[in-house]
């Protein structure tokens, strides 16, 4: 069973229940902005009135009215089309991860809790997925796989196509809200082994891979459970080597915890970038 590190606890759950209910702060133009969305049911592909007539519906002058339209365009709401003005914007997963990563950049718990919530998920899409995957996806996959078997038959690391399987294997269900989820951890994960953390031992990592290539079959061959129970292990195995970092010699625990919270809120704030 894979140990967790410890971090700073939590608040008590009461206190994160009232966090959900309490009332609701003063409305801003923004608030007002997503208000009129909704009142006019406007859907994505809608065009929003000008920013006159936005000013007469809301009451506000332009330059607040201005101010709303860029911080809806910020969640990735709406968008600006030069020339013809602004528009209600189509779910895109890249801007949902992206403004969900912002938001969890100084949650104290993030990859744990990040870790929690793929285990589960992730393991329940597979095992819908099996027997239900087109040969284009399968093969993808399976080529992913054995690429990563290749290198760790050479002493390689493959941190790339481990990453790059499990977002093309969460892409595949369509389920895009745990597709943005899945690309948020990973980034995380990418971040933490710029700063360190190892990949499999090598005496491990052949069977690591291995065990992607008995998902793709179980994936194949319609056995939803065992694809789950694959999976579920191989979430182990990457908690355990996560678990066993943070514990090693070397760093002060409270130095490594601060060094590895400030890797995480690098990817988080500032994808890429902030790993440099």
């Amino acid at each position: 069973m894979a140990v967790s590190p410890t971090f700073d606890p939590p608040p008590d759950s009461q206190a994160i229940f009232r966090s959900l209910i309490r009332p609701p702060a003063i409305q801003t133009p923004d608030d007002e902005l997503r208000r009129y969305i909704v009142e006019h049911d406007l859907q994505p592909g809608d065009r929003l009135p000008s920013e006159g007539e936005l000013c007469a519906a809301l009451g506000g002058s332009r330059v607040v009215v201005r101010e709303a339209l860029h911080s809806l365009q910020a969640l990735g709401l709406i968008e600006s089309r030069a020339g013809s003005g602004w528009y209600v914007r189509a779910f895109d997963v890249s801007t949902a991860a992206r403004t969900v990563a912002q938001s969890l950049a100084f949650h104290p718990s993030v990859l744990l809790d990040l870790l929690a919530v793929r285990r589960s998920m992730e393991a329940d899409i597979v095992a819908g997925l099996a027997g239900r995957l087109g040969e284009r996806d399968l093969t993808t996959l399976g080529e992913l796989a054995d690429r990563m078997r290749w290198r760790a038959g050479r002493g390689e690391r493959f941190a790339a196509e481990d990453g790059e399987f499990h977002r093309r294997l969460v892409a595949a269900s369509g389920n895009l809200v745990a597709l943005a989820l899945i690309d948020l951890y990973w980034n995380v994960m990418e971040a933490l082994y710029a700063r360190g953390l190892p990949g499999p031992a090598p005496a491990d990592a052949p069977g690591v891979a291995e065990a992607h290539v008995r998902l793709v079959a179980a994936l194949r061959q319609g056995d939803g459970a065992a694809a789950a129970r694959t999976l579920r292990a191989s979430h182990d195995e990457s908690q355990n080597r996560f678990s066993s970092w943070m514990e090693s010699e070397g760093d002060p625990a409270a130095t490594r915890q601060r060094a590895i919270q400030a890797a995480v809120q690098a990817a988080l704030l500032w994808p890429g970038q902030g790993q440099r």
